[in-house]
């Protein structure tokens, strides 16, 4: 096969192959983000508006005062960028000049956990009763759950995380 040959069957090879977003979509369309917690955690269902206030570090503590520990994908993954747009409409950068300021002025302790796998946020998660984080997965180890955005589930009619 001649170079040109080569180049044009490497470029139809590429184009062919599932993008990233592609991937993480089922036959139905996009997987829907879950809202996950430690098992342990006595809500079952929460607010839009309680999550911005989560991220934003304004709520910082749980029922029974257990602190909420905010554990997120890194910078870039789908997870992490749906969220902050659909809920706080800010870029990482934006996110993280916040929480910056946050921690400069004495309001925080520390930014949230930024990790780079599935597995680790859930890792960690199983290990702290008011842990959070924002995840497209459907293997969820036992100690952890899902709760209701709203009233609704994932993969529910309605659901706003996508």
């Amino acid at each position: 096969m001649g170079k040109p040959k080569f180049v044009l069957a490497l470029v139809l090879v590429l184009a062919s192959a599932p993008s990233s977003s592609q991937t993480a979509r089922g036959a139905k369309g996009p997987i829907d983000i879950a809202v996950i917690v430690n098992a342990s955690n006595p809500l079952n269902d929460v607010s839009a508006s309680d999550l911005r206030k989560m991220l934003m570090g304004d709520r910082r503590f749980w029922k029974g005062n257990v602190q909420v520990k905010l554990v997120l994908r890194e910078p870039g993954a789908r997870e992490r960028d749906q969220i902050l747009t659909y809920l706080l409409k800010l870029s990482n950068r934006e996110f993280a000049e916040q929480w910056r300021a946050k921690v400069f002025r004495g309001e925080a302790a520390e930014e949230p956990l930024s990790v780079f796998s599935d597995t680790v946020a859930q890792e960690y998660l199983r290990n702290t009763p008011g842990g959070i984080t924002f995840l497209a997965t459907k293997k969820l180890l036992p100690e952890l759950k899902v709760l209701k955005l709203e009233g609704k589930l994932p993969g529910e009619s309605g659901y706003a995380l996508k």
